[in-house]
């Protein structure tokens, strides 16, 4: 049970750090959460073991600070205690040493899992993390953007006959049978060393002025994989945020409100867009055909509001006829809170048939279509409107629009399986 003194409105289900407090308000321990109310509830439940309810009965606050992923609140889990050396979370690891990841000093560096003890022959190291699961859970999302051999330059050679076991997993580039030379592989290792430094957008621009030169000179291949190393920089990105945080507790909250002002300015809208539906269609070759409608409330996903669609229609298949058949069904409940702006998975098409519905019922609701291509924004009439590509209003529709296409295609599978088995 939560003792009163705790704000239950600031332990959402959501992932997190919480920080818990003395009376005075010195920092005893930080911890993280995939979910905090349920992680932090936990403290005061049943019997803790000795070492922590010698703790808790000292705690008399909690702060939390709400992040968007569990990665995210191990890194930033990490940051804290770094700062604040909190005295619980020294006497709750054993005295152990932290952990750093450390990139060897080789032809063919190995990144590697050590303790301060072992930093002296480093080529490079980041750290301290508190625990060994935080370093393991970076390092797997790392790798798959930055493959590098664990062999090292003792058994990384080309005479080798079979690689390792990581290279057929595209974890490893193939340095342990020649596949990769050493300024090719230390290239990589740069780049990775460049993220970890928090050098993010250095980095994606040498990438990118790459990616044109190889282009340029008809070498897709190797563009293709460029692009690809970017796309997984900018899906790692929330890592850096990690200042933000340390700077802002409520970062989170106040990048989702300056998100939807900007979007407000950027559509010329008559309100702030508190609620924004989403729409897309999953089907192959018009088989199990699903519609789903996705919420943002406050500029926030708000998965209580979701809504999937089965769509009856049957024949070729026929994008319009089923956007146009889901907001009909839509628009039948009442019940629910009408919108303040539709974001549709398409182009103007897509737009000026789902727009004839509302226009029959007397609705008035700016809507528009983003298409995946360009990442523009097409009304019923008139201009494109062209957000930046790095604009927090753009962030925030593409956000809305993905989960819209993860949502239908979800259930799209679901159906398509239903099928198979019977």
């Amino acid at each position: 049970m939560i003792p009163a003194f705790i704000d239950k409105n600031k332990l959402p289900h959501k992932p997190g750090v919480y920080i818990f407090k003395d009376r005075s308000g010195k920092i005893l321990y930080v911890g993280k959460a995939i979910d905090l109310i349920t992680r932090v509830s936990s403290y005061f439940s049943g019997r803790p073991p000795l070492r922590v309810s010698s703790m808790v009965w000292q705690i008399d606050q909690v702060e939390t600070i709400i992040v968007e992923s569990e990665l995210e609140a191990l890194i930033l889990e990490a940051n804290l205690i770094k700062k604040y050396l909190p005295p619980f979370n020294i006497r709750l690891t054993d005295d152990k040493d932290y952990l750093y990841i450390k990139i060897t000093k080789e032809d063919f560096p190995r990144v590697v899992i050590a303790r301060k003890k072992d930093l002296e022959d480093s080529l490079k190291y980041f750290g301290p993390f508190p625990s060994g699961r935080t370093v393991k859970e970076t390092l797997k999302h790392l790798r798959k953007i930055f493959p590098w051999c664990q062999m090292g330059d003792k058994k990384s050679n080309k005479t080798r006959q079979r690689p390792c076991f990581y290279y057929h997993l595209n974890l490893c580039p193939g340095s342990c049978i020649g596949k990769v030379d050493k300024s090719e592989y230390r290239k990589n290792i740069y780049r990775l060393a460049l993220l970890l430094e928090g050098k993010k957008e250095n980095l994606v621009t040498s990438l990118q002025q790459e990616m044109v030169l190889d282009a340029d000179k008809q070498r897709f291949e190797e563009a293709a994989k460029i692009k690809k190393t970017i796309a997984g920089i900018e899906y790692l990105t929330q890592v850096n945020r990690t200042q933000s945080y340390l700077e802002n507790p409520n970062f989170l909250e106040d990048e989702r409100e300056i998100s939807l002002l900007q979007l407000q300015k950027d559509l010329n809208l008559g309100k702030l867009p508190e609620r924004i539906e989403g729409y897309d269609i999953s089907n192959i070759q018009g088989e199990n055909a699903t519609g789903s409608m996705v919420v943002l409330t406050d500029g926030e996903v708000d998965k209580s509001q979701y809504r999937k669609f089965k769509i009856l229609i049957s024949g070729k298949p026929n994008d319009y006829a089923m956007h146009q058949e889901m907001m009909q069904r839509r628009l039948k409940h009442l019940e629910w809170p009408m919108p303040d702006l539709i974001i549709i998975d398409g182009g103007r098409g897509q737009v000026r048939t789902v727009k004839q519905e509302l226009d029959k019922k007397g609705i008035k609701v700016p809507i528009y279509g983003l298409a995946k291509r360009l990442e523009w924004l097409y009304p019923p009439e008139g201009e494109i409107v062209k957000l930046s590509k790095r604009s927090l209003s753009l962030r925030l529709l593409q956000k809305l629009r993905d989960e819209s296409h993860r949502f239908a295609l979800s259930y799209h599978r679901k159906l398509r399986d239903k099928i198979l088995v019977s």
